[in-house]
């Protein structure tokens, strides 16, 4: 049997079922976004990213991307450090090959979606034009796995992310837009 490339096994990470709804699909993706392993190349996960990524026209979520950088918001909104380190949900290369040397690696728990009241404040006043835009805030708990001289630690972290997503009826199936608000705090270590 064929091993699938690690962008396919990626791609794969989210059901076919989870495309058909916009709070599974929210939290698959960022399920698979925030279980990385930093023992494989950065590259990986931002083809994934890329893979999942659709574009939406929305002006309360486009209106200040030029258009010619619209196709790269995906990519770009989880990278952009703008608040310093460690506030983007992929980390920057420099901490990416870091953690790489620790052997390291994230696993997710306790996933919750919600749609964020801004967001519905603005549906219900008829400021949303796009049909298919939608908007998901997810909560989990990203456990940071990592060996230093041969001794396992973890840290555990309370995570938050709000994201955009476009489908249905605009799309057949739900695709990533763009992060448009990403924090995380350190629970504890052991």
């Amino acid at each position: 049997m064929p091993v699938p490339s690690p962008e396919r096994a990626l791609r794969d990470r989210i059901p076919a079922e989870a495309r058909s709804h916009p709070d599974l699909y929210a939290a698959q993706f960022v399920t698979a976004l925030l279980t990385q392993d930093f023992r494989r190349p950065r590259s990986q996960l931002l083809s994934w990213v890329a893979a999942e990524a659709v574009t939406t026209n929305e002006p309360l979520v486009v209106g200040l991307v030029p258009v010619e950088l619209r196709d790269r918001l995906a990519v770009f909104s989880v990278t952009e450090e703008s608040d310093g380190p460690g506030s983007s949900p992929i980390p920057s290369p420099a901490d990416w090959i870091r953690l790489g040397a620790l052997d390291a690696y994230t696993t997710v728990a306790d996933v919750r979606v919600s749609e964020p009241l801004a967001w519905s404040n603005a549906v219900d006043a008829g400021r949303i034009t796009d049909p298919g835009i939608t908007a998901r805030q997810v909560t989990a708990t990203v456990t940071l796995h990592t060996t230093d001289s041969s001794r396992p630690s973890t840290t555990r972290y309370s995570v938050s992310l709000t994201a955009d997503f476009e489908g249905p009826p605009t799309r057949p199936s739900w695709g990533f837009v763009n992060v448009v608000r990403y924090t995380s705090l350190k629970e504890g270590a052991s």
